[in-house]
């Protein structure tokens, strides 16, 4: 069974630009960690759905550096202002034969895919209060091409704890 994970960037600093915003030093500690606990959970990702945002990619490297490996990267900058529609339609182009995907993207976009299509045993109470920087819905899919509302089983919500 294919895993997607929704995944909100790392806290990120102040730039003149939001879409410049880079990660503060707390979001790059958040993002390793966060890595290191996605390792743990999932081993590595086939594909990464990444907005092309500076704090998104930034979120994607500080995972890496955590320990998740990611086999496949996809930049896309319709992320950066879209709707929970938008990453289903990102998710139903995902190929068939991909076992697991992570999307990382902006709030309240990303928490609200979650809540759309989470399944009825999954824990949205948790997803409805949003994301915090650097939180992650780990779940499971039946597949990419017909994803839709109700077809997203999360089974654990990863908010980074750190020292």
């Amino acid at each position: 069974m294919p895993t997607l994970i929704l995944m909100r960037h790392a806290k990120a600093g102040h730039a003149p630009v939001d879409f410049d915003r880079p990660l503060a030093p707390r979001g790059r500690q958040q993002a390793a960690w966060q890595g290191s606990a996605l390792a743990r959970a999932v081993g590595g990702v086939d594909l990464a759905i990444v907005s092309s945002s500076a704090r998104t990619r930034q979120t994607l490297t500080g995972l890496n550096s955590g320990g998740l490996r990611v086999a496949e990267t996809w930049f896309e900058d319709s992320l950066y202002a879209t709707s929970w529609e938008g990453i289903l339609g990102l998710l139903q182009r995902v190929p068939e034969d991909t076992g697991s995907v992570i999307v990382v993207a902006h709030e309240p976009t990303i928490s609200m895919a979650a809540v759309m299509l989470a399944s009825k045993d999954s824990p949205v109470r948790d997803l409805h209060a949003g994301f915090s920087t650097g939180t992650a819905a780990i779940g499971d899919v039946d597949g990419w091409g017909y994803l839709d509302r109700g077809g997203y089983v999360v089974r654990d919500v990863l908010i980074p704890h750190m020292e």
